[in-house]
């Protein structure tokens, strides 16, 4: 009886052990390692397109688009598209962004993309605001 009872707390303790590992996880992801990719980088981890943190835990990259009334196709993401370092829209299928309108973000299984049509064309900054890290965001400015 008391080898069933052991067992049981630390089978509890195991299991509290690895959610607390995974919250911690989440409260200290390093998203200065991400870049912005996109048609415009043929999904390559450009160096050109490194994020830059502006602020604390608000990161972004610029790109120079043309506005031809076409999307561009985006989203954050390491090297290694790692998961909880390969970031697109937490909904189930691709957002179309206009300029300053904000997205939830999806780290851990991105399955859709970001869309961006510029309706000038310029330079544009895309930022990933990781400020509340449960819940990172996205949007563009013209700049």
């Amino acid at each position: 009886m008391k080898f069933r009872i052991f067992s049981y707390l630390l089978a509890l303790t195991a299991l509290s052990g690895c959610s607390t590992i995974s919250v911690e996880q989440r409260k200290t992801q390093d998203y200065s390692k991400l870049y912005l990719r996109g048609v415009f980088t043929w999904w390559e981890a450009n160096p050109s397109y490194k994020v830059k943190e502006g602020s604390d835990e608000v990161y972004s990259a610029s790109v120079k688009l043309i506005a031809d009334g076409q999307p561009y196709d985006f989203k954050f993401a390491d090297e290694n598209w790692t998961p909880g370092l390969a970031c697109g829209p937490l909904s189930n299928r691709d957002i179309n962004l206009k300029a300053g309108a904000k997205a939830l973000v999806d780290c851990q299984n991105p399955k859709e993309n970001f869309k961006f049509t510029p309706n000038k064309t310029g330079l544009y900054r895309f930022i990933f605001d990781a400020r509340n890290q449960s819940q990172p965001i996205v949007y563009v400015l013209k700049d």
